[in-house]
């Protein structure tokens, strides 16, 4: 047991830093060249560290398979807990620096519902834009299943989203709330700027569906408010995009419910009726959720700060 101990402890006396961030490249990239390029070394520089690491772990954590390198079991516990690390020592050097905006290059990867994307991001986009030119966002829809692993492991900065119920172990602020609107082409066969409960229960819906399964928030909320009420509702279409809906309703006798600024966007475009739902329904409530590990992230705070000053922009408008 004690040879075990002084094995370790050589171990230990013999990492580094630099030695740990290659290691993760290594088993994240599952090839050397890829790994080389994505630590600033050439590909015979990252071979012999590899080398090194083999024997340091008396482990081959990559080998050859007819599908390319592939990480052992050994090194990827390694490379889960070296990254862990990692981001502690990332970030006692972050809260001690500053972040110039203005010389950043920062890459942002943030997962946005599809609505906010198209309300919020071209705003936000353009006043990132203008304070720090060569900070680079990357946006791409939330799966709202795996938002807590996303964020957990790095896959993801920020999430942005109607999400009712937060999930454990994340940050979150409200950013924007908006009232749901129902919406009725402006030549509907009987709506005709009121609309009463008889009416949206008569009418075929057209339904936002996240997959063949999945139920969105916002449909959810609306079923919720129905079943309390006693009533259901018909579907007309099933639509993987929320901005699919208005096109739809305004070419038939098909009702859809939207957030509130959604629905009044393209009230003008498509000629539509924009309504007062006929039973209480929740406000669309969006947030910004991240992980505790880059709540004190300089740059991270930032762009946090960023979203709440478009945001508020919006409220106010």
């Amino acid at each position: 047991m004690r040879a075990a101990d002084n094995l370790r402890a050589m171990h230990a006396r013999h990492l580094d830093v630099y030695l740990l961030r290659c290691l993760v490249a290594l088993v994240t990239e599952g090839h050397v060249t890829r790994a080389a390029e994505r630590m600033a070394i050439t590909q015979p520089a990252m071979s012999a560290t590899l080398a090194r690491l083999r024997t340091l772990f008396a482990d081959p954590l990559l080998v050859r398979t007819e599908k390319g390198m592939v990480a052992t079991p050994r090194a990827r516990q390694l490379a889960d807990r070296f990254q862990q690390a990692l981001d502690l020592v990332d970030d006692a050097v972050a809260e001690g620096a500053d972040f110039d905006p203005a010389t950043a290059t920062e890459r942002f990867r943030i997962a946005a519902s599809e609505t906010l994307g198209y309300l919020l991001m071209p705003s936000l986009i353009a006043h990132v834009r203008r304070l720090a030119p060569a900070v680079q966002l990357t946006l791409q829809p939330p799966d709202l299943a795996r938002v807590r692993h996303d964020l957990e492991e790095g896959d993801l900065d920020l999430v942005v989203a109607f999400i009712r119920n937060a999930p454990p172990g994340l940050r979150y602020t409200p950013l924007l709330r908006q009232p749901m609107r129902v919406i009725a082409a402006a030549g509907h066969p009987e709506v005709r700027g009121r609309l009463s409960l008889a009416q949206y229960v008569q009418y075929p819906h057209v339904y936002y569906a996240l997959g063949r399964t999945s139920v969105s928030t916002l449909e959810a909320v609306v079923d919720e408010a129905l079943e309390r009420a006693g009533r259901v509702r018909t579907i007309g279409a099933r639509v993987s995009s929320t901005l699919v809906s208005p096109g739809l309703v305004a070419q038939s006798d098909m009702l859809a419910t939207l957030p509130g600024r959604i629905a009044g966007h393209f009230a003008a475009v498509w000629q539509l009726q924009v309504l007062e739902p006929p039973l209480a329904l929740e406000d669309v409530s969006t947030s910004m959720f991240w992980h505790e590990r880059m709540h004190h992230k300089p740059a991270h705070r930032w762009l946090r700060q960023q979203f709440e000053v478009v945001a508020r922009t919006m409220g106010a408008g």
